[in-house]
């Protein structure tokens, strides 16, 4: 949540690039559960056994959203609704995406390794 709320990623006023946060802007911040995002490639098929169960993903989501309210102006949230199909229409001022994705607690990396 810190880091999203933070992270440097807009212009200035003086068209400084990389110099304001969404908090610095005020900006709205649309959130969406995407577990497609955790794939991996089994030959030409998608595989998603390795993304978080539904229930558990759901409960993650939600306290995610509400830290992210705790933190920033509830009003400026949005996100759409969890596990539905949805059709969402953007526009990218850039081209930049950023994934942030948060580290694996070490036992978690260890047992990945093994």
């Amino acid at each position: 949540v810190r880091k999203i709320l933070n992270i440097k990623m807009f212009d200035d006023d003086n068209n400084k690039k990389w110099n304001k946060s969404v908090m610095d802007k005020n900006y709205e911040i649309l959130c969406i559960s995407q577990f497609t995002l955790y794939h991996i490639l089994k030959g030409n098929r998608l595989d998603f056994h390795k993304a978080m169960p539904a229930q558990e993903a759901y409960s993650f989501y939600n306290t995610f959203l509400i830290e992210l309210g705790k933190n920033y102006n509830p009003d400026l949230i949005k996100d759409g609704k969890f596990g539905a199909m949805m059709e969402v229409d953007i526009r990218n001022s850039g081209p930049v995406t950023l994934e942030i994705e948060s580290p694996f607690k070490p036992s978690e990396s260890n047992q990945s390794n093994n």
